[in-house]
C-alpha cells in the first residue's frame, strides 16, 4: 500500500481519484451538517484537522518509508497550503454570518476563475481558451444549482470572495510545492496541522466548548470528516497535483456540489428542482470536458 501511494498516478488515474475525493467531500457536507449539532463551525474544523493529525503521526513514525520524510523541511513546506486551506474555511464561515447560503455557495466556486490567472502569475502557465469555456459553463451550472439570483453585495459576500481566493491559492501553491514533496501522505498530515491553527484560535474565544458525550451519528460524522474528508481526500489532492494542472484540479473539485446534492437528497430529504439538476449536469459536463483535455501519458 505504501509503495502504491509513493508512485505517481497517470493523469487519467489522478482525475478518477479526484472524482472519488469530490464524492467524499460531497458526503462531507452531510457530515458537517450533523457535526454542527455537536460544536460550532470553528470547533468542528479544529477537531477534524487535529484528530486526523494526532492519529496519523504515530502511523508515520511507525512506518520507515514515511518517517524519512517527517522532517522540518516538509513541515514548513506544507505551511502555505495549510494556511490557505484554513483561510478558505474561516472566511467562508465568517461570510455566512452576513450573507445567504445560496450566495456563499456560488461566490465560493469563483475559485475556478481565479486559478488559471494565478497559474499564469505564479507558475507561468498559459491560459487555455477551451478551458475558460469549461469554466464559464461550470459557473452557469453552479449558479443554477445554488439558485443564485444576484442582488447587491454585502460584507459577507466580500468575505466569501476572500474565501474563494484562498481556495484558489491553496490549489496553485500546492502545485508550486509539488516538486519538493517527498511523501504525499506526510505532506498532507503537516498540512492538516497548519490548517487547524486558525480555527482553534478562533474557536476558543468565540464558541462554547463542545459538550460530551455525543451520539453515534455525530461520532461517525466527525470520524468521516477527519479520516475520509481530511486524511484521504486531501491526500488524493496532493497525489493528483503531481500530474494534473491546477486548473483541471479546480474543475474536478466542483463535482463535490452535485455529490453533496445527491447525498442530501437521500440522507437529509432535501429536494432539487429541474434547474438545479440542470446545473449539476452542466458541472459534470464541464468537468468531463476538462478531463478530455488531459494528455494520455504522465508529464515528464
Amino acid at each position: 500500500m505504501i509503495k502504491r501511494l509513493k508512485s505517481n498516478p497517470s493523469p487519467k488515474q489522478a482525475a478518477l481519484e479526484l472524482i472519488f475525493a469530490a464524492s467524499i467531500w460531497g458526503f462531507g457536507f452531510v457530515c458537517a451538517r450533523w457535526a454542527l449539532d455537536f460544536a460550532g463551525p470553528f470547533w468542528t474544523n479544529a477537531i477534524r484537522f487535529y484528530l486526523a493529525f494526532i492519529f496519523a503521526v504515530p502511523v508515520i513514525l511507525a512506518t520507515p518509508q514515511l518517517k524519512t520524510h517527517f522532517n522540518r523541511e516538509q513541515f514548513f513546506l506544507a505551511a502555505w497550503p495549510g494556511f490557505f486551506l484554513s483561510g478558505t474555511l474561516v472566511f467562508q464561515t465568517a461570510g455566512l454570518a452576513y450573507t445567504s447560503v445560496t450566495k456563499s455557495g456560488f461566490i465560493t466556486v469563483l475559485y475556478i476563475v481565479f486559478v488559471p490567472f494565478l497559474e499564469l502569475l505564479l507558475l507561468k502557465t498559459k491560459i487555455n481558451k477551451l478551458h475558460l469555456l469549461w469554466v464559464m459553463t461550470a459557473l452557469v451550472g453552479s449558479a443554477l444549482i445554488c439558485e443564485f439570483k444576484g442582488g447587491s453585495w454585502n460584507f459577507g459576500d466580500l468575505l466569501t470572495l476572500v474565501c474563494a481566493f484562498m481556495a484558489s491559492s491553496q490549489i496553485v501553491f500546492l502545485e508550486k510545492q509539488v516538486p519538493k514533496i517527498g511523501s504525499a501522505f506526510v505532506f498532507n498530515v503537516f498540512q492538516t496541522f497548519w490548517a487547524g491553527l486558525i480555527p482553534i484560535a478562533l474557536a476558543i474565544p468565540f464558541e462554547p466548548i463542545p459538550k460530551f458525550p455525543i451520539s453515534a451519528k455525530i461520532l461517525m460524522a466527525m470520524l468521516i470528516l477527519s479520516f475520509a474528508s481530511t486524511l484521504l481526500a486531501f491526500l488524493i489532492q496532493v497525489r493528483s497535483q503531481k500530474v494534473l494542472p491546477s486548473s483541471t484540479v479546480s474543475m474536478l473539485f466542483l463535482l463535490e456540489s452535485p455529490f453533496a446534492a445527491l447525498f442530501a437528497f437521500f440522507l437529509l430529504g432535501e429536494r432539487m428542482g429541474f434547474l438545479q439538476w440542470l446545473g449539476a449536469s452542466l458541472i459534470l459536463f464541464s468537468a468531463l470536458g476538462a478531463v478530455k483535455m488531459l494528455p494520455k501519458s504522465r508529464p515528464n
